[in-house]
């Protein structure tokens, strides 16, 4: 199947098809990618491909000419990365964004990072899709007794996100955001939980940087009008999702859009990737016309 996948990439890259989609569809349009944990040579691979393609902007250059309603700002073919989580290797990008002169912005579990805790999905042995259709409370009583693990947990198999040394190092070449307190599927949560993830995320994040926490990324990008309505309230100043598309001055800066790239993707994968076309036909083929993520909700809202 891999070299299946890398053989049509390949295909689709020397086409031209990329090329002609950034010129019909893309133009004036921001492409945001988001990554999770990637090793550095692949980012310096892939920003060297994209450097020859896009321009790099920040996000909050495309927050703010949203909000202003003003794209005269934003070149043709720009580009944000953003990277989820906050996992320990990121601390490792720094310098490589800084050579491409690309700031991305990394989005924090603020109750995670600086601390020896790790996340649910990567504990060893955990099988983390079933367990994004349990309720918040279903789920965690199912990790306390499969696994021994709760939020607060220390140990294992060491820290997975980074330590405050290294979010001082990296300040001086990326922004941070909010990706909630602990990484919940925010819709299986109750209101309050909800709420409490993405409003003291803000705060705890803000308290461990000294400055303002402006941009939210739903976490595995689940979300609905609540989840909307709560990071607005809370003050943020955006929230990116992972449906799919490209944005422009009539976006909903708490619906930003994405095209998604995989941490260890090829060229001629990330060159797929980047204009959209793996993840649209693969949401195509699940009878989604529009690209928008399939929202998990718990099992029982979804009988």
């Amino acid at each position: 199947m891999s070299a299946l996948r890398e053989t049509v990439a390949a295909l689709f890259r020397f086409s031209g098809m990329p090329s002609l989609i950034r010129a019909l569809l893309v133009r004036r349009r921001v492409t945001i990618i988001f990554y999770h944990d990637p090793e550095p040579q692949v980012v310096e691979q892939h920003l060297r491909y994209l450097a020859r393609h896009y321009r790099f902007i920040t996000l909050g250059t495309l927050v703010d000419a949203i909000r202003r309603k003003d794209w005269t700002g934003i070149q043709r073919h720009s580009l944000v990365v953003t990277i989820d989580d906050g996992h320990k290797g990121n601390a490792r990008l720094g310098e490589i964004f800084a050579k491409y002169h690309a700031r991305p912005t990394i989005y924090l579990c603020s109750q995670i990072v600086g601390t020896q805790r790790r996340f649910w999905f990567r504990l060893p042995g955990v099988h983390a899709q079933p367990l994004k259709y349990l309720s918040h409370s279903a789920r965690l009583a199912e990790l306390k007794r499969r696994h021994g693990w709760e939020p607060t947990s220390e140990g294992g198999d060491g820290p997975h996100a980074l330590s405050f040394e290294e979010l001082r190092h990296l300040e001086g070449y990326v922004d941070f955001g909010s990706h909630t307190r602990f990484h919940p599927i925010l819709t299986t949560c109750s209101d309050e939980e909800c709420r409490q993830e993405i409003a003291l995320s803000k705060t705890e994040v803000e308290a461990m940087l000294g400055s303002e926490c402006r941009h939210f990324s739903y976490p595995n990008g689940d979300y609905t009008q609540r989840e909307v309505n709560y990071a607005r309230e809370a003050g943020y100043l955006s929230a990116r999702t992972v449906d799919l598309g490209w944005n422009g001055p009539e976006t909903d800066p708490f619906r930003l859009k994405m095209t998604g790239v995989s941490d260890d993707a090829s060229i001629s994968v990330l060159a797929c990737q980047v204009v959209g076309f793996p993840t649209y036909f693969g949401r195509l083929f699940k009878g989604n016309l529009s690209g928008r993520h399939p929202t998990t909700l718990p099992e029982t809202k979804q009988a």
